[in-house]
């Protein structure tokens, strides 16, 4: 009987990771539509890590040379998450590194790989 509980809970936390993986890449393509390109093909993605070491003032400098007039979120924990995305544009192969909020529902930073 323990191990019915212990698999649907090993199933339930897959399917919450997947969910989350999911949202993350969603959160990254329309940054990428809205302040990039809406012409990109994506790739790959890397799967969603999260992140303590990122300073308000690092923060900061990744938005001043991120893309200009982005609409970026405000960080509201000190933990972010990341995901790299690998994505075509006009023949060249672009890496960006995605930071978001921990709800992930918006991006707090950007770098160009």
């Amino acid at each position: 009987m323990k191990h019915i509980y212990i698999i649907i809970g090993v199933a339930l936390l897959l399917f919450a990771s997947c969910t989350q993986q999911q949202q993350a890449k969603s959160v990254a393509k329309d940054f990428v539509a809205a302040h990039i390109s809406d012409d990109a093909d994506y790739l790959e993605f890397s799967d969603l890590d999260s992140t303590r070491a990122i300073s308000d003032s690092l923060v900061q400098v990744l938005r001043q040379q991120g893309p200009k007039g982005a609409n970026y979120q405000e960080r509201a924990s000190k933990t972010l998450y990341l995901l790299r995305a690998k994505y075509l544009l006009d023949d060249d192969t672009c890496s960006t590194t995605f930071y978001m909020n921990a709800d992930m529902t918006g991006v707090v930073a950007v770098k160009n790989n």
